[in-house]
């Protein structure tokens, strides 16, 4: 009966041992591993427009902002402005192919001046 009880003890904590290891490959990369690249070339037509890209290495991941005032936004200019700033960072870092891990999207937001932003972005994963 001792011996039951010690094996199930034994097992019990060794669930809680490969649990652990489990949530841990299971976890997002730390953000200290990500990258945020300012293009100079940014290819921007409208004055407030900036692009942003958060790149990671280990996943060769990239997630790429456009961000312009609300009232300037066109769809067609941000795709166009962020394709242009892709494909410069894809020969800067040697990759020749990339796929959509996710739709664009955009989201408006508000600042504390009470200025209405737009915010395109795409989430990408890049081949070498």
């Amino acid at each position: 009966m001792k011996k039951l009880f010690a094996v199930l003890a034994a097992l019990f904590c060794f669930g809680f041992v490969f649990a652990d290891e489990v949530d841990d490959l299971l976890k997002e990369p730390q953000d200290s591993m990500t990258r945020i690249i300012v293009p100079e070339d940014q290819h921007v037509v409208t004055k407030t427009g900036s692009v942003k890209i958060e790149y990671t290495p280990l996943t060769d991941e990239v997630r790429i902002y456009y961000t312009c005032l609300a009232t300037s936004y066109d769809q067609g200019e941000a795709m166009n402005t962020v394709l242009a700033c892709l494909e410069d960072f894809q020969k800067e870092n040697q990759y020749y192919s990339y796929k959509y891990l996710k739709r664009d999207s955009v989201k408006y937001f508000k600042d504390d001046k009470n200025y209405k932003w737009a915010t395109y972005y795409c989430y990408l994963k890049f081949s070498r």
